[in-house]
């Protein structure tokens, strides 16, 4: 009985570790939650609105620093010393609405910019299947690199002539009119060539940024999501700021090669043409530094752009799913 009872007791311990054995496997083959994608769920309507809806949340919100960033990088005289110098300085002599001269036409155009870039992201991303656990259990950041570099090059047909509007009516300094009237005058002045003035340096800017800002903002993302793969709106807010703040930074010599393409030059000064010539040139005549110029103004200005733009997106997708 004494064997028996042994032999019993032997089997039951063994029997109670191989089970222990079997959980601690499948606990450590098991895969961490699964990070849902942003449009996960979504209706190509509700990705289209809650895009656009974003886009003019943020831009509205950073209008007057895009303003000075504009004034600082065409400053060749050194008239501002900084961006605060050049926020005084603008109030003083137009008033606080100068610093949102042009934003009707920059919300009219981001809301297609900004769709475009977002959505299309998430349109690329589905593509590649950068979203599907069973693919890329842990994301391909080549790949949202590219789902990004994609969306950024789509966009450009709506950002060209919507950067080249606003860039033109934030340095007016004519006669006092209402905005509707100035961008009717600009619209007819350039026609729609001169609209896409700048196309090259507009796609060579925006490319690389989206290609840094979405690999970015897919990383952390995936770090901040909570257990059931859904991020908060402050974490969509950390994220995608400080994917900003590296993407802005990094991209602004293409910025300011873009804005002195695009932007009307004071009378007595030679026009900028073509992308690499406008390179040297500013190399020639100011230094190479001058490529960096408004890059504070430009990150404070790009990192809760995006922040803010992405953060009421992934709000929204949260509340309506």
């Amino acid at each position: 009985g004494r064997a028996y009872n042994t032999q019993k007791l032997h089997r039951a311990r063994v029997a109670m570790n191989m089970h222990t054995s079997s959980n601690a496997s499948t606990d450590a083959a098991s895969p961490p939650h699964t990070v849902r994608a942003a449009a996960e769920g979504l209706s190509m309507w509700k990705n289209i609105l809650f895009s656009a809806t974003g886009g003019v949340a943020g831009a509205t919100a950073v209008y007057p620093l895009d303003m000075a960033k504009t004034q600082l990088q065409m400053d060749k005289a050194g008239k501002y010393t900084g961006l605060f110098d050049c926020f005084g300085k603008i109030a003083k002599a137009e008033g606080l609405g100068a610093l949102y001269r042009g934003l009707p036409a920059n919300v009219i155009g981001i809301m297609p910019e900004k769709t475009i870039k977002l959505a299309g992201n998430d349109f690329f991303r589905h593509m590649f299947k950068v979203d599907d656990p069973s693919v890329y259990p842990e994301g391909n950041i080549g790949l949202e690199g590219l789902s990004g570099g994609l969306a950024g090059a789509c966009q450009i047909i709506v950002t060209t002539p919507m950067e080249i509007t606003k860039i033109r009516m934030q340095m007016y300094s004519g006669e006092a009119v209402s905005q509707v009237t100035l961008l009717t005058n600009l619209v007819k002045e350039m026609g729609i060539a001169g609209m896409y003035q700048g196309t090259v340096s507009t796609f060579m800017r925006d490319v690389p940024f989206s290609i840094v800002y979405f690999s970015l903002y897919g990383i952390f993302r995936r770090k901040l999501v909570d257990e059931k793969g859904k991020i908060s709106s402050t974490g969509a807010l950390v994220a995608s700021t400080g994917a900003g703040v590296v993407g802005a930074s990094l991209s602004t010599p293409l910025d300011v090669i873009k804005t002195r393409l695009q932007a009307a030059v004071p009378e007595g000064v030679k026009p900028y043409k073509g992308w690499l010539p406008t390179v040297n040139r500013i190399a020639a005549e100011e230094g190479a530094m001058a490529l960096w110029k408004g890059v504070g103004p430009r990150t404070i200005i790009i990192s809760p752009l995006f922040g803010i733009a992405l953060m009421v997106k992934e709000t929204l997708a949260r509340w309506f799913h």
